[in-house]
């Protein structure tokens, strides 16, 4: 095939792929990319069609994207014949890993079938810290990362499979939007409670600052997809604002909700685990709430905020994976890369919870 003609091939690809829609940051992104593609408010994303794809329909409001204009794709990730047929016709492909005790299997499967099918550009979400769990310790104190292994193994798969600009890897710290799991607890017992250690150094992020970023870097690989991008990086980082101790954390989270006596108490991972399980069958965490919120003021909406349904097992245990990785003092990452691809500074923690009290005070 000439040039000309594979670049021909390449412009009837009109169609965007977004994994794992029935998770939070997955339905996230897929609300930013729509809003983008319905207000035609970039030229970039203009005859698009964006497809989503999901384990199950039912019971995460993908309905509401779907009213949007996305076309939902229920799948089994590890059939290869039905991942090919969901990925023809595909310009590009943002994995979001499945939380699944196939999760890596899942993406081998999906990275194999978005290669046969001649997609041009992949990214791949992942999280802050993966890399650093060889230097947490002996074999058996590694085996305590069993999740992060297999984010750093998929970042592998995904740049052998698609070298060089064709790939993009962002890599995200924990969001804000999970304290939302702990707000029962912030705003019923003034106490907040975390499996990390007082003056450990970490950060979290606001979700909606991640999502706005890799839409930005969405924008731009489409931008390129008749001509060849230079320079380019392939792996972004993006942390909080600050990196801080737990402590003043509590105390940040405290002043932005108006609640300047908010404590700290770290707590084990078992019992982390406890309240994490109880707040997925808890019914204020059944249903998405009706409010749209404000992406430029950093105002959580419907589709950036966390129902009880995302607490599987595996998530529970990723996250405790980033938290003990912290209390070895290996989540202390700040980067630039969030305010250079946002070209303003990301959300604070403290604006972040003043900007959100109405929503947390709703678990009072």
């Amino acid at each position: 095939m000439s040039q000309q003609q594979q670049q021909q091939f390449n412009t009837n690809k009109n169609t965007c792929v977004i994994t794992n829609c029935d998770s939070l940051l997955g339905y996230a992104l897929a609300y930013r990319f729509l809003e983008g593609m319905k207000s035609n408010q970039d030229a970039e994303f203009s005859g698009r069609k964006l497809r989503i794809l999901c384990r199950d329909k039912s019971g995460y409001g993908l309905h509401r994207l779907e009213e949007m204009g996305a076309e939902i794709k229920e799948v089994d990730y590890k059939d290869d014949s039905k991942m090919r047929d969901a990925l023809r016709n595909v310009f590009s492909v943002l994995l979001i890993p499945e939380n699944s005790s196939n999760r890596l299997k899942e993406a081998e499967c999906l990275i194999k079938s978005s290669k046969n099918e001649g997609v041009e550009h992949f990214g791949l979400m992942s999280f802050v810290g993966v890399d650093r769990i060889h230097k947490s310790g002996d074999a058996e104190e590694q085996s305590k990362y069993r999740n992060f292994k297999e984010y750093i193994q998929i970042e592998e798969c995904v740049k052998k499979a698609f070298s060089g600009n064709k790939h993009c890897i962002c890599r995200h710290a924990i969001f804000n939007q999970l304290y939302y799991f702990m707000a029962p607890e912030i705003e019923g017992e003034r106490k907040l409670t975390l499996p990390v250690k007082s003056d450990a150094k970490w950060s979290t992020v606001d979700m909606i600052d991640v999502v706005e970023a890799v839409y930005c870097l969405a924008k731009k690989a489409h931008s390129h997809q008749q001509q060849q991008a230079t320079g380019s990086k392939q792996l972004y980082e993006f942390t909080g604002h600050n990196i801080m101790a737990t402590k003043d954390m509590a105390k940040e989270i405290g002043e932005g909700l108006g609640n300047k006596g908010l404590e700290y108490h770290q707590i084990s991972d078992n019992d982390m685990e406890k309240m994490l399980k109880s707040m997925r069958d808890d019914h204020r965490f059944r249903e998405r709430p009706n409010f749209d919120g404000d992406v430029k003021k950093g105002k959580d909406g419907f589709w950036s905020m966390p129902i009880g349904k995302f607490l599987n097992e595996h998530n529970i245990e990723t996250m405790l994976e980033y938290w003990c990785l912290a209390n070895r003092g290996e989540q202390n990452i700040h980067s630039d890369d969030l305010e250079k691809v946002l070209d303003r500074k990301p959300h604070e923690l403290r604006k972040y919870f003043e900007v959100n009290r109405d929503q947390f005070k709703r678990f009072k």
